[in-house]
């Protein structure tokens, strides 16, 4: 919706919003209501017809009072309604009745989704330009809070239901006393791109126009930085974009230049965004006020984020590391109300110390920066990020990028990557130490997963990256660019490269293998231990929501992958040559892992601290990367798909 200029007393902490037709057509997000009530995303209006009720409780307005509460220093709570027409507002509060002390990153539900919702205030209010107030707490945040306030913790949201005749809502927005925010916040939103002009160019338009509108009603100086990787942007120029060409050091390369700059800025915040990433304004606003509210120096945001794939469901709200990535409240359902709820209740709660958040979209403090981005090139940088560092992370609700789907990013290129951070994530942070054998069984995991789903090519490359692993920090200075292991991956990439192909003529979901077949798959490595397996496997066809799944592949001995429109694919087969050449691969690292350890650990503890200095990064921006490795370990050429 429209926001309203801030008064100097008050600062607007979220605004009551509507979808944004370039990002998203889902209302049900944002407003539920009966046939009387109409949402116009386009001018942000709400119509009401008489009798007609619209209700807020919903993931992108939804106020997390728990969230606020603990974490920002407010001053009092009021919600301002702006409009024509007589209405009932009524401001509904929920929260648990049964509670869990302790959250478990591997179920992000309880067993039994219980919440209780009750009516906190109601007032009938004549909407006006002038703008109608709620007063919902004038004590919240002091140490008696107002008594029609129940609680300190819980949900508040606004329900409105028209009166007499049709009435019109234009705005609302909760806000609260500015009397304790800082008015010294500068944020500095640091981009890295590489070759995606048209987007990146459409994503710097929308945030300079709501920048040069909004700008004074946030209460801070926000500067746009995009660090140009590929160095083939021509953006006109603006008083509040900089344009930085970069040599090509990934993402971890380009965020530490956006860093860098946002240091001779004196930008006391950084916001990182990815600039594949589509996100409402609104981030900014909600963004920007916690940050100016926020009762820890340390405090910093991360935004969730929503899959192409299931563009209702919520694939990350955070996440918290160990062994590997637990993507926090995935699938939860956000037209649901009792999903949502109980996912923004135990999001408020405090976060453990390996929760990190993604790089789609973080905001964080620079003083309280302790390590600049480690060079990974790509993927596990945002991790290791969060980890080193300790900020005070908190998630708001609506606060989200929408991003393509993560299943269509998986190649071997990526599987490479992963298992490099993630064995040097155990390898350097005292809170994932688990040892040679359980880091080794994180490595083999990755390969076995790989295997069984006949993906040799992302074996091999899983294989390598274990390799690289090995070879000390060092790897990751003379491979800063990724040029010479990009090359080695792109070669090895043969079978799981995405090409035209013909469209099935069935398109159905595959059905999930009854349990006992699916068992009898998993113990023999999906066919790997069976003689003559390739005469009777069957052929599996999987969809790309279910590419990630190892299932869909049970009994097979040939697997077709396809998008989301059929017309793109790549198939795999079942070759016992490869399997087993793979199996003894990794055995032979696995043995070679446990013995030299102890001196692979204190290597890269050692050189983490190096590599993660502004004066690392600094070098690298005056003379380019340094000329790569030539790779260790090539891959003998296999034939795509060979079988038996």
């Amino acid at each position: 919706m429209h926001p309203a200029p801030a008064a100097c007393e008050y600062i607007v902490l979220q605004t009551l919003a509507l979808p944004d037709p370039e990002i998203t057509s889902e209302t049900g997000m944002f407003l539920r209501g009966d046939a009387g009530v109409v949402a116009d995303p386009e001018d942000g209006s709400i119509t009401l017809q008489a009798g007609s009720a619209a209700d807020f409780g919903t993931y992108f307005n939804l106020f997390n009072l728990g969230t606020w509460s603990r974490n920002a220093r407010l001053d009092g709570l009021r919600l301002v309604l702006k409009g024509t027409g007589r209405v009932r507002a009524e401001c509904m509060g929920g929260r648990l009745e049964h509670d869990r002390s302790r959250f478990d990153p591997e179920a992000e539900r309880p067993e039994t989704l219980t919440a209780d919702a009750g009516l906190l205030l109601a007032e009938e209010l004549s909407l006006s330009e002038a703008g109608a107030l709620l007063e919902i707490g004038p004590k919240l945040g002091a140490a008696d809070a107002d008594a029609r306030i129940p609680m300190q913790e819980g949900l508040l949201w606004l329900r409105l239901v028209a009166l007499e005749d049709e009435a019109v809502l234009i705005h609302g927005s909760w806000q609260s006393g500015a009397a304790r925010a800082r008015d010294d916040l500068s944020l500095a939103i640091c981009v890295t791109s590489y070759r995606r002009e048209a987007e990146t160019t459409r994503m710097a338009e929308r945030v300079t126009e709501f920048l040069d509108r909004e700008s004074a009603s946030l209460g801070a100086e926000i500067t746009l930085i995009i660090s140009d990787n590929g160095q083939t942007l021509a953006l006109p120029p603006h008083p509040r974009l900089t344009v930085l060409p970069n040599a090509n050091l990934g993402g971890s390369g380009g965020f530490a230049r956006g860093l860098a700059e946002a240091r001779t800025r004196d930008a006391s915040h950084v916001l990182f965004m990815d600039d594949d990433a589509a996100f409402m304004m609104e981030n900014l606003r909600r963004t920007v006020a916690f940050l100016r509210l926020a009762r820890s120096a340390r405090a910093a945001v991360a935004g969730a984020m929503i899959s192409a794939g299931q563009p209702t469901a919520i694939w990350e709200n955070g996440a918290v590391f160990y062994r590997r990535c637990h993507p926090l409240f995935i699938g939860a359902n956000l037209l649901d109300p009792v999903d949502t709820g109980l996912m923004e209740l135990r999001a408020a709660r405090p976060k453990p110390a390996n929760f990190y958040g993604g790089w789609w979209f973080f905001a964080f403090p620079v003083e309280a920066t302790r390590h600049d981005p480690f060079p990974f090139f790509v993927r596990g940088d945002d991790i290791s990020f969060s980890l080193a560092n300790r900020f005070d992370t908190v998630t708001l609700p609506g606060v989200v990028s929408f991003q393509e789907d993560f299943a269509a990013k998986q190649s071997p290129q990526t599987f490479y990557l992963d298992l490099r951070n993630h064995l040097h994530h155990h390898l350097v942070h005292d809170s994932l130490d688990i040892g040679a054998y359980g880091s080794g069984f994180v490595a083999l995991r990755f390969i076995a997963r790989a295997l069984v789903r006949m993906h040799y090519d992302s074996a091999d490359a899983m294989l390598m990256a274990w390799e690289d692993v090995m070879s000390g920090p060092v790897f990751f200075k003379r491979n800063i660019d990724m040029s010479a292991r990009r090359a080695v991956l792109a070669k090895i990439s043969r079978a799981e490269s995405w090409r035209d192909v013909t469209p099935p003529k069935r398109q159905s979901d595959p059905k999930p293998p009854p349990v006992l077949f699916g068992r009898v798959m998993k113990y023999t490595a999906n066919g790997l231990l069976i003689p003559l397996f390739r005469l009777f496997g069957r052929q599996a066809m999987v969809p790309i929501g279910l590419r990630g799944q190892i299932w869909p592949v049970w009994g097979a001995r040939r697997a077709s992958f396809y998008d989301a429109s059929f017309t793109r694919g790549y198939s795999v087969r079942h070759s016992k040559r490869r399997g087993w050449r793979i199996i003894w691969r990794a055995a032979k690292l696995m043995s070679r892992w446990v013995q030299t350890y102890e001196g692979t650990r204190v290597a890269h503890r050692i050189g983490y601290d190096e590599l993660t200095t502004p004066e690392f990064w600094q070098e690298q921006f005056a003379k380019g990367p340094e000329p790569s490795e030539a790779p260790a370990h090539t891959p003998e050429p296999v034939a795509s798909g060979a079988a038996d």
